[in-house]
């Protein structure tokens, strides 16, 4: 490993991809679809967890239009989506690399999507577009700031 990779303060993906009519068909294939383009899980995995977590999450935003507590995402995973294996400590796992990615924020024990300044609660599509351009612009100022460096050391 190169000295430099314990410098990584965060990371990010975000794939461009076909938005198919196959997609469009069934809330799962939107989840994988939208988890795969943000760069939650990789192409030839199936993170089950995670797309339950995503699945769930979703429900409570725009069928309960509230934040629910890891008791709530549990059942829920457990009841509607039928996965008993789920556990709490994997969904709990899965649940702070959302935040940690800055997609989710706790609050008092709940869980949302993290917002925009600007935006109203609820408008994910803006929220998830300010998450990741705000981290793409700290990048890029810093690969500027890096460039700017290395042609003055080239003069």
């Amino acid at each position: 490993m190169i000295p430099e990779a314990a410098l990584i303060q965060n990371e990010f993906i975000i794939r461009d991809m076909q938005l198919s009519k196959e997609v469009r068909m069934t809330k799962k294939s939107l989840i994988r679809w939208l988890a795969l383009s943000m760069g939650l899980i990789s192409p030839n995995e199936s993170r089950r967890t995670m797309l339950a977590i995503l699945e769930a999450l979703f429900f409570f935003q725009f069928s309960e239009e509230k934040d629910p507590d890891i008791h709530e995402i549990t059942t829920y995973i457990k009841n509607e989506l039928k996965q008993e294996k789920a556990n709490e400590k994997a969904i709990r796992y899965h649940l702070s690399q959302l935040r940690k990615a800055e997609i989710l924020d706790r609050v008092k024990g709940k869980y949302r999507f993290s917002i925009s300044p600007l935006s109203e609660k609820g408008d994910l599509a803006s929220a998830f577009e300010y998450n990741y351009k705000n981290r793409a612009d700290v990048a890029f100022a810093k690969i500027q700031e890096a460039l700017k460096i290395l042609k003055k050391m080239h003069r």
